[in-house]
């Protein structure tokens, strides 16, 4: 676990069990993927604005938009396609994860500071050393 100063508790990673979730196990499976980074259930914010709730799972090599009622795989997008994350410099929990060759993810999460930085350092690992460029904003446009 890591702590870090500007956060109050340690970082938990997978916090709806996950590891031992057999559906979502076979989901990563079948991309020759095994570890569990960090999933949680979040709300994510379609292009009609609205509401969606979703398990956000991220792995060794991808991130995974879940339905959490069918337990079945909405996008995955490999960290190799992620050009940045962009965060809300407000406290309302807003983040998006930009994908140039497909479109963005907006998301709403408490957790979303965990969350960056489990794809910042997973980033890192698989891009070879290159570091997730993260934006704070209180104003941006999504794709």
């Amino acid at each position: 676990l890591v702590c870090l100063g500007s956060l109050s508790k340690p970082l938990q990673g997978d916090y709806i069990g996950a590891k031992s979730n057999n559906k979502i196990l076979s989901i990563i499976s079948k991309h020759e993927e095994k570890e569990v980074l960090f999933a949680d259930t979040i709300v994510k914010i379609n292009r009609k604005c609205k509401l969606q709730e979703r398990i956000l799972l991220l792995t060794e090599r991808s991130l995974y938009n879940i339905d959490p009622v069918t337990c079945k795989a909405k996008r995955r997008i490999g960290l190799l396609d992620i050009s940045c994350v962009k965060m809300s410099g407000l406290q309302d929990n807003f983040f998006v994860i930009c994908v140039p060759t497909e479109y963005d993810y907006l998301f709403v999460s408490s957790k979303k500071i965990e969350i960056c930085l489990q794809l910042r350092r997973q980033y890192q690992y698989v891009h070879s050393g290159q570091v997730l460029p993260i934006e704070f904003k209180t104003h941006w446009s999504i794709k």
